[in-house]
């Protein structure tokens, strides 16, 4: 607490507006603190030791040092799907319980998901290049696949990788997926077929990502799977950018082995202006933009408010990474 009020603690480089959660925060009666990079180290000694609750975005590192420093924290709501920027061991060692909320963007992400596939199957990006130079030419693209006749592979079969299949199937394409942690009943679901790692890279003509950056996923695509694919592969990436080693990425592309690529997500966003992928013709990149929507916003914003104050209240709280904190409670 400070002065005698719960206080949340708000770690954000990326909005600007936060009158959403001060809103919901002000109804049950807790003070907000906002904090951005360049005022960290000013406003750290000041908040560190009496929030109650700390609301990590995405972009902003939530480590052990930090978090050791949590004296009064209950909770650390992540304001995202991902939470590879909170240091979840650190927290249950410290008695913070960790949350984050996993469903708030399913549709927006399978869809953005969706139009990547299908801007490098058909391949909108040097079309749209080619008319821009003075071009006309319907045929200097080709190969190109009738849509349906392309095996898409899914790694990871969850929510939103779910929300993917269930909106590539009206296409008639043929879907195939890798999760050795969902049942055979829940593929089936879907019209899913279930394959191993091997044999989704051997079958997919495109490739879908949909795994969150763990240890046993980071560089999980690198130059040795990448030519495991069929000669023209594209890939998609709509998870996170450490999935992928880029540098093997550009290799198999500059090789001719990879058609191309769409990426929301990079290991370094924002990129540097010399990333060699932003300067290929070959990969197009959005600004890890697929969970936008002004409905997202909202219902993204009020949930994270929601977990911080469940959190410091003692109520349950939804998606907990880290539940054996709870049971010690």
């Amino acid at each position: 607490m400070k002065d005698g009020k719960h206080l949340v603690w708000i770690l954000d480089d990326e909005w600007t507006d936060h009158s959403i959660e001060k809103e919901i925060y002000a109804e049950h009666g807790f003070e907000v603190k906002v904090t951005r990079s360049e005022a960290f180290q000013e406003d750290f000694p000041h908040y560190a030791p009496y929030a109650d609750a700390v609301v990590a975005q995405v972009g902003f590192q939530c480590t052990e040092e930090i978090i050791n420093q949590l004296d009064s924290c209950q909770i650390i709501s992540a304001s995202a799907v991902g939470f590879n920027h909170i240091d979840v061991e650190a927290a249950t060692r410290k008695g913070i319980i960790v949350s984050h909320v996993p469903e708030y963007c399913s549709e927006e992400v399978s869809d953005h998901a969706v139009t990547h596939i299908l801007t490098l199957a058909r391949r909108f990006p040097a079309y749209n290049a080619q008319v821009k130079r003075g071009e006309w030419d319907p045929m200097d693209t080709l190969p190109i696949k009738r849509f349906c006749k392309n095996t898409v592979g899914l790694l990871g079969f969850g929510r939103i990788a779910r929300k993917t299949a269930q909106k590539l199937n009206g296409f008639g394409v043929r879907l195939i997926a890798c999760d050795p942690n969902v049942s055979q009943d829940v593929f089936q679901e879907y019209s899913v077929e279930a394959v191993s790692f091997e044999e989704l890279l051997r079958q997919s003509d495109i490739l879908t990502l949909h795994v969150p950056l763990k240890e046993d996923t980071r560089n999980i695509i690198s130059y040795d799977e990448l030519k495991k694919l069929p000669q023209g592969a594209f890939i998609v990436n709509t998870s996170r950018g450490g999935v992928i080693n880029e540098e093997d990425l550009y290799r198999a592309i500059n090789e001719g082995h990879i058609g191309g690529a769409g990426l929301d997500v990079l290991l370094n966003e924002p990129p540097h202006a010399d990333d060699p992928l932003l300067n290929s013709d070959k990969v197009y990149v959005t600004p890890h933009s697929a969970y936008i929507s002004e409905e997202a916003i909202v219902e993204l914003k009020t949930k994270t408010s929601l977990n911080a104050i469940n959190g410091v209240k003692g109520n349950p709280v939804p998606n907990t990474l880290n539940p054996q904190v709870l049971a010690k409670a």
